[in-house]
């Protein structure tokens, strides 16, 4: 039985709640996880709440699953029990909960915003962002009644939300759960014409890949969270969300990064790598991989219309350890960077190589023009699955995943070896794109330092490196060999070509901006 052995949550007894899910099913299994626990928590004035068609003949257990238990908490539950009995279809989804602690960063987000607004959460699952923005109001309950409308195509995970938020936020109205009915909305908030007015959003849309749709100018992504970003800007006087960070790079999202810079002069992104830790907890329910850890590199964007000037500020792609996550998220501002924008590429950069970012753009090569588009003698083979490097090698590997450049003579195979086996090609990698491998793209574009010297000495270190740096990692059940060269090495390639910046263009290979 999936997970049938493992504790998701704390010490909660799973298997218990697995047995639970084969007896009644997913519907009747939360309908009385819920009446148990509210018949737990000995709130007198909440008990009208049972009187609902959904909790007639529910059978109250003797655990009550969740006590003491976070919105957030509660949310991978229900994406568990989702998987548990349809994995397929969750797999599908593509649907992951935002943590507590992230959906408070972006909850109190919005308190920059315009105060006495209409906010919508348009796949809100079982609300823990509609949660966060509601529990930073100054009066909650007014703001659950009058502020926000909930929009899920799951009508049971907007039964659940309602129940949450009325438990959390119920103060003077007696009767606040059946009075907010009419914010928590059955529908698909990408097609639906019958949604009520809003002026801002909050979202953590699905991601997953689907066909082009001629319906959104973001067809070409094939991504249903671009669909999702497009409609809220169209709709919308600003928004906050979290999704993959690939809407940063790749020609496949240019139409994305258009929309938001012709609809918004504010914006802000904050862009997350997904080792040593991943902004996302957990393990991706519905996942058939041996690895279920959830890999997505996340960003979150603040976008809103104003008067001023357009201010464009975004991050580098940022590393922590898991110990230091807190010091992370409330100090997330420190690392954004004012740039000027493009709809060919949102870069991620550092602050202190800023002016090498612009110094480079203006380099009059770059690593295409040195490239032959047929065979020769000089060649390089790059493996494609960077991490925390990147090299280049004159001498096969034992991998699946490579790329071979050739080049017109020695010397330009030369200039390429030690541009791509320095810490800067890495930090390019990192800027431009910083996915799962090496876009052909981002390797390509790499400007040429004009008159680099050729250090012969320097290409020899690299080439006995070749021979005893040799790493195997295993991926999918298969050893992928690659080099990884000593630090002090690949210290000593970048100070050759950029010395100014060698030191800061080595921190892009650690595990941690702290």
């Amino acid at each position: 039985m999936y997970m049938k052995n493992r504790s998701i949550i704390n010490n909660l007894p799973i298997q218990d709640f697995n047995i639970l899910l084969a007896r009644f099913g997913l519907e009747k299994t939360w309908y009385s996880v819920l009446a148990t626990h509210l018949l737990n928590i000995g709130r007198k004035d909440l008990e009208y709440i049972l009187k609902e068609k959904e909790f007639k003949n529910i059978e109250i257990q003797s655990f009550d699953f969740l006590k003491g238990l976070s919105v957030g908490e509660i949310s991978v539950l229900y994406e568990y029990s989702l998987a548990h009995v349809d994995r397929d279809k969750r797999k599908e989804e593509g649907q992951y909960f935002t943590p507590d602690d992230v959906a408070q960063i972006m909850a109190k987000k919005a308190l920059t915003f315009p105060k006495n607004k209409i906010w919508i959460d348009p796949c809100s699952g079982v609300g823990n962002l509609s949660f966060w923005l509601i529990q930073y109001q100054e009066n909650q309950e007014d703001f659950l009644k009058k502020n926000i409308y909930l929009i899920d195509r799951d009508e049971l995970a907007l039964f659940i939300a309602r129940f949450i938020l009325t438990i959390k936020f119920q103060k003077k109205d007696l009767r606040l759960f059946k009075n907010i009915i009419s914010h928590f909305v059955k529908a698909d908030f990408l097609f639906s014409d019958n949604l009520p007015k809003y002026d801002y959003a909050i979202l953590n849309p699905p991601y997953v890949v689907t066909e082009p749709d001629t319906h959104f100018e973001t067809s070409q992504a094939k991504d249903l969270y671009a669909y999702f970003i497009e409609r809220v800007i169209k709709t919308t006087s600003g928004f906050i969300s979290i999704t993959p960070q690939t809407f940063t790079n790749g020609q496949k999202f240019n139409s994305l990064r258009k929309l938001l810079l012709d609809n918004f002069n504010s914006l802000d992104i904050y862009c997350f790598d997904n080792v040593p830790d991943n902004i996302f907890k957990g393990i991706k329910f519905g996942s058939k991989n041996t690895n279920r850890a959830n890999s997505t590199r996340a960003g979150i964007i603040i976008a809103k219309q104003s008067n001023n000037k357009q201010v464009f500020r975004i991050t580098p792609l940022l590393r922590w350890r898991v110990k230091e996550r807190q010091k992370l998220l409330v100090s997330l501002d420190d690392f954004l960077v004012r740039i000027e924008p493009s709809e060919d590429l949102f870069p991620k950069l550092q602050k202190n190589l800023l002016p090498l970012y612009r110094f480079v753009k203006n380099q009059k090569k770059i690593l295409l023009h040195l490239v032959s588009n047929r065979p020769t003698p000089y060649k390089l083979i790059i493996p494609s699955t960077p991490r925390y490097f990147i090299s280049a090698l004159k001498h096969p590997v034992k991998r699946s995943s490579y790329k071979i450049l050739y080049f017109y003579s020695q010397k330009e195979m030369d200039i390429a070896y030690l541009l791509l086996n320095s810490s800067y090609m890495y930090w390019w990698w990192r800027v431009n794109d910083g996915g799962m491998t090496i876009s052909e793209k981002t390797l390509l574009t790499l400007p040429v330092l004009n008159e680099i010297m050729v250090n012969k000495s320097l290409l020899t270190k690299i080439e006995m490196s070749e021979k005893t740096n040799r790493v195997i990692k295993r991926n999918a059940g298969k050893d992928n060999e690659n080099v990884k060269h000593g630090s002090l090495l690949i210290q000593e390639i970048t100070a050759n070509l950029l010395p100014r910046f060698a030191n800061a263009l080595g921190l892009s290979h650690h595990n941690s901006v702290f």
